[in-house]
Formats: structure tokens, C-alpha cells, sequence
């Protein structure tokens, strides 16, 4: 029996075989196509986008920092011990400059809508465990001023559209004291290097301008600050606002709703009362 291969059966065996090898070259040619687009980022339509580095995974972490319980589609860690020079550390760090003059730069822009009943809605947290002397801080803001307009640390613009039967309650900043020990302030301002021409200004209207609703031994201690308040101003002396006292004209006036009831006369002589 012959063993060479027919001319008509070559060419049909060469075809199968070419057929074959076509077959497995575009299945691997597929895998490492998926490999890659997997592996690499796509070319960025905008041609200033510059792309460099590694590529992150959803969990990327340096050291084993405590496990936090979080159920977050993105996870970054970092557990360090550093002892040497004086420099910060960050886990994560957005550079943002903005030269335009007619512009709107949000360099972290976090939404959040929400229709729970039960639960805690937050759109930013952050919380510090302070263990030990150093100066910590939940949240920190600066702000260098180098040009005219207006500059602010923190901004908190609050709506309230609601229009049911039950009143909302709500609040701007809310600071709590958690304990079990006490707090020093609620708010504190100091001058560090500059100081405020007015530490607190309130230059809205409504129907109390401080509600100081809590009970404390003293309710406004100034130290050695005056409190002053323009001519024609009352102090009131009753919770009903009825017996007020005022200076008016030259006169210090006692009045009782809108009646005055006693003056005395500033320009008047030096007199016992």
C-alpha cells in the first residue's frame, strides 16, 4: 500500500489545517486583545489628557491599617510608622489650578440623593481617632488671599422647600458634644499671626439673632469686653420684652411696654440716686 497522500487529499488537508491554524490564531489573538484592553487604559479622546503610572485596582493599600467597615466600591490604604523628617503623608492627593477668569473649579465635587426614612445620610465623613499629643484636626481648611472679592474656609448654603404639616428641622452647622468627658468649645477663634476685624458676624434677619436656649452658670461672660448696643436700642429685662431699658435723647429711660415710667439725665449734675 502507498503511503504518499493523494494530490486532491493534500490540498484539502492543507486547507483544513490552514483553516485551523486561522481559527486558533484569532482565538488567541482575541484573548490577548481582551487581556490588553483589560490591562491598559483606552487612548483618552482629549488629546491634552496625559496618562501616567501604574493601573490601580479597587483595593490598593500600602501597610494593613484597621479594617474599617465600609461597603465602598473603591478602597485605598495606608498603614505607615513614620518617625523621620517632618513631612505629610497622603493617601490621596488632588492638584487643581484654575487660570481662567471666567470660570467655576470644583476640585472634589461629591452628590448624594437620598429618600431613606431610617438611617444616616452623609454626603462627606470624616473621622479622626486622636491617640496621642499631636495637633489633629477632622477637618482642615486654608486659605491665602492674594487678590480682591470674596474668600471663605467653609460655605454651607442651606434650602428648605418643604411644605407639609410637620416642621423640618434644619441646621446649617450642628456641633455636638459626644463625651463621656467635657469639651473645651464649641467654636473657638484666636489670632495666629493676624486676627478678625469681627469674629462673628451676623448680618442676616429673623426673629432671634442668638438663642441661647441651654443652661449654663453664665449665660455671656465678656471679661474685659464692653457690650454696647446703638442709641435707642432697648435691653429687655423680662422674658416678655416689656420692661426695657434704654438711652434715648440724653436720657436713660425705663420703660414699660411703650410707656416710659423713670429717666435720668446724662447731662444733668453728679446726684445720688
Amino acid at each position: 500500500m502507498s503511503l504518499s497522500t493523494p494530490e486532491h487529499e493534500t490540498g484539502d488537508g492543507n486547507r483544513r489545517r490552514g483553516f485551523l491554524r486561522t481559527a486558533f490564531a484569532a482565538l488567541l489573538g482575541g484573548l490577548f486583545c481582551h487581556r490588553a484592553t483589560a490591562e491598559e487604559p483606552a487612548p483618552s479622546k482629549d488629546a491634552s489628557l496625559a496618562m501616567d503610572g501604574a493601573l490601580l485596582k479597587t483595593h490598593v493599600f500600602k501597610g494593613r491599617p484597621p479594617v474599617e467597615p465600609l461597603d465602598t466600591m473603591i478602597r485605598f490604604e495606608r498603614s505607615d510608622n513614620h518617625t523621620g523628617r517632618a513631612m505629610t503623608h497622603e493617601v490621596l492627593s488632588l492638584i487643581h489650578e484654575e487660570k481662567g477668569t471666567q470660570s467655576f473649579p470644583w476640585t472634589v465635587y461629591a452628590h448624594l440623593s437620598t429618600h431613606h426614612v431610617e438611617g444616616d445620610a452623609c454626603v462627606v465623613c470624616s473621622r479622626l481617632h486622636k491617640e496621642n499629643a499631636g495637633w489633629s484636626s477632622g477637618l482642615h481648611s486654608e486659605v491665602f488671599n492674594n487678590g480682591r472679592g470674596v474668600g471663605i474656609g467653609v460655605n454651607v448654603e442651606m434650602s428648605n422647600t418643604y411644605t407639609g404639616p410637620t416642621a423640618p428641622m434644619i441646621i446649617g452647622m450642628h456641633i455636638q458634644a459626644k463625651g463621656p468627658q467635657p469639651c473645651q468649645f464649641g467654636i473657638e477663634m484666636h489670632d495666629g499671626g493676624g486676627h478678625f476685624e469681627k469674629a462673628i458676624g451676623l448680618n442676616g434677619q429673623g426673629r432671634v439673632g442668638l438663642d441661647m436656649a441651654g443652661q449654663y452658670d453664665v449665660g455671656l461672660h465678656t471679661h474685659g469686653n464692653s457690650i454696647r448696643v446703638d442709641e435707642g436700642t432697648c435691653i429687655e429685662l423680662d422674658g416678655a420684652g416689656r420692661i426695657r431699658l434704654r438711652y434715648k435723647d440724653g436720657k436713660i429711660e425705663f420703660l414699660n411696654g411703650d410707656r416710659c415710667v423713670g429717666h435720668l439725665d446724662v447731662q444733668g449734675d453728679d446726684h445720688a440716686l
